[in-house]
């Protein structure tokens, strides 16, 4: 087996080694159940002594890339398929890009930053079996049967209290409940477009809704987002050139920046969907993710013209495995997207939607905020102070306050995808900006979800993304023009 070791390089042997064979592991180049060399083959072959081998293999050994048996030798595991790395760029559909993101989270040892998640461990599992007991005793066969499109009762009419706290005053009949927020998305776009239409979309934006739009046929047109949120002035001479079907942002905690829309801009962009009567979807999952002051309000809440339709879940905030959201607009408009969605899946659980009913009923989700928000900002604020030990003094990111996500500006000449595919050597995973993009982007990012990842291993994340940066932004030997890009930074 031919391994291209630098003798002359700072890393260890041995870890040179572990990299070489993971990533033929992850390419198929060496498929599970594949025999290695003997430590002492390899040793001789390579020049170097067997202990480095001996560690080598025991580093693949500890992650399952490999395993070893007394007598027979050191095999690739069978216990899994191997993984490729992805190689993103800009031809990479969103719908890969999330594919590829959810499946290095799961591989052996890997310590990922690129799903913004809710973590596992603080999923309130003892209160959930207390609830789905007691559906399953008082409602029986009933909680296992189909239920109504638009969505249990209960659920509707505790969804309408718990968006009370919002500032949101609506009925149970303006309420349909989703499988998640990325089932309301895909409604919304199949009742108000159709193949070929225009949907005017933040630059970055959600990845889930890039996804939505581009199965159902539709043109993604950028409207660039600084520190305030969505440029409002940029928006009206989109909306006279291209005529879209509907406007998507997520003005509260944003994904991917974090950054919030601005009170000047909020009532800017409320005039502006009232005059031109363009349909308005806000994504509000991240607004009850708040780490300093209050939750800024909802936009639904000051709309005057029953053009903007409000979206969210429980995902982030509770059990994202529930996929429980919800829809909020006129009525007209649930009983078009109960017809789509009876069309799409029928109905959402009903033992789901009526344990959900109960966690809000009874404050559950409000208790479970109170415990899980401060390990959160703990998470949040273990990142940002690591960042600012180990990354670049020239780098810029955002400081978010709430949500899940920080969002970093690469360097001019770093590529978002070698400091990936280097970092995937490193058993560090992160999300690379450019999937976050509609259209193209004049600068590189990363964005880092900091929520699903104890504050020990962040620490670790950021101190090898940031050698890795920093031997990136060294090795650069062409200098790039400077360029203006829409991404908000600190």
């Amino acid at each position: 087996m031919y391994i291209d070791l630098d003798r002359n390089s700072s890393q260890p042997l041995y870890i040179q080694m572990a990299q070489n064979i993971r990533r033929r592991i992850r390419s198929g180049a060496l498929p599970p159940g594949t025999r290695l060399p003997t430590v002492r083959e390899l040793a001789q072959q390579l020049g170097v002594t067997r202990l480095t081998v001996h560690n080598a293999y025991s580093d693949l050994q500890a992650d399952g890339w490999v395993e070893a048996t007394v007598g027979r030798g050191t095999f690739v595991s069978t216990r899994q398929e191997a993984a490729p790395i992805p190689e993103y760029g800009r031809e990479v559909s969103p719908r890969s890009a999330i594919n590829d993101m959810m499946r290095m989270a799961q591989l052996p040892g890997m310590r990922s930053v690129a799903m913004a998640d809710a973590a596992s461990e603080f999923y309130p599992l003892r209160e959930f079996n207390r609830v789905v007991d007691e559906v399953l005793a008082t409602s029986g066969v009933r909680a296992l049967a189909y239920t109504t499109s638009q969505g249990e009762p209960t659920l509707r009419n505790a969804i309408a209290d718990w968006v009370r706290e919002r500032g949101v005053r609506v009925g149970p009949d303006e309420i349909i409940v989703t499988s998640g927020v990325t089932q309301g998305l895909a409604l919304i776009a199949q009742i108000l477009t159709q193949p070929g239409d225009v949907v005017l979309v933040e630059h970055p934006t959600y990845l889930g809704t890039l996804n939505v739009l581009e199965n159902q046929g539709l043109r993604s047109i950028s409207v660039p987002v600084d520190d305030e949120g969505i440029m409002v002035e940029v928006l009206e001479s989109l909306i006279f050139s291209h005529r879209p079907r509907f406007i998507y942002t997520i003005p509260v905690f944003h994904n991917p920046t974090g950054v919030c829309l601005s009170a000047q801009r909020r009532a800017a962009l409320l005039e502006l969907v009232e005059r031109h009567r363009v349909p308005l979807v806000e994504d509000d999952i991240y607004s009850q993710l708040v780490y300093e002051g209050s939750i800024p309000p909802a936009l639904i809440v000051d709309d005057c013209s029953g053009m903007v339709l409000h979206v969210s879940s429980f995902s982030k905030s509770l059990l994202p495995g529930m996929r429980i959201g919800y829809v909020v607009a006129p009525p007209p408009l649930i009983s078009r997207l109960s017809a789509a969605k009876q069309a799409n899946d029928l109905c959402s659980p009903a033992l789901n939607q009526q344990a959900m009913a109960l966690f809000l009923q009874r404050g559950v989700l409000a208790q479970h905020l109170r415990r899980t928000l401060p390990r959160y900002r703990e998470r949040r604020d273990v990142l940002l102070d690591a960042m600012a030990q180990y990354f670049p003094a020239t780098l810029r990111w955002t400081t978010p306050s709430g949500g899940f996500s920080v969002w970093v500006e690469l360097p001019l000449g770093v590529s978002a995808t070698d400091l990936y595919l280097a970092a995937i050597e490193r058993r560090v995973a992160f999300a690379p900006g450019d999937v976050f993009f509609a259209m193209p982007s004049a600068r590189s990012y990363m964005r880092l979800a900091f929520s699903a990842q104890p504050p020990e291993t962040l620490s670790e994340i950021a101190q090898v993304l940031g050698e890795l940066l920093h031997i990136q932004t060294h090795r650069r030997k062409v200098a790039m023009p400077e360029t203006t890009d829409w991404v908000p930074l600190v």
